[in-house]
């Protein structure tokens, strides 16, 4: 297992689907930039991804604990196994 911790900037709307041919699978996925522009493709599952589409907009600031992924034509994305935002963090 690859796990990974990210702080970066929601770049792209998230969107929220479910997966083809099981309706009872759900995912939402967007995009976030890091340092010097770097961008990373993010997802999460279930209930983290209703949470993720109710909770998460473009701009916002977020921090990932994650999972990295990679697809058989050598993509690399994240999936998200918790998320934090980095507003919520300064308040506190």
């Amino acid at each position: 297992m690859n796990k990974c911790f990210l702080i970066g900037k929601v770049i792209s709307e998230p969107i929220f689907d479910f997966f083809f041919m099981k309706n009872d699978i759900s995912i939402c996925y967007f995009t976030i930039t890091l340092t010097e522009n770097n961008k990373v493709d993010v997802f999460a599952l279930n209930d983290i991804a209703d949470f993720v589409y109710q909770n998460v907009s473009l701009n916002q600031l977020i921090i990932i604990d994650g999972t990295l992924n990679s697809t058989k034509s050598g993509q690399i994305s994240v999936m998200i196994n918790n998320i934090d935002f980095f507003d919520d963090l300064l308040k506190s």
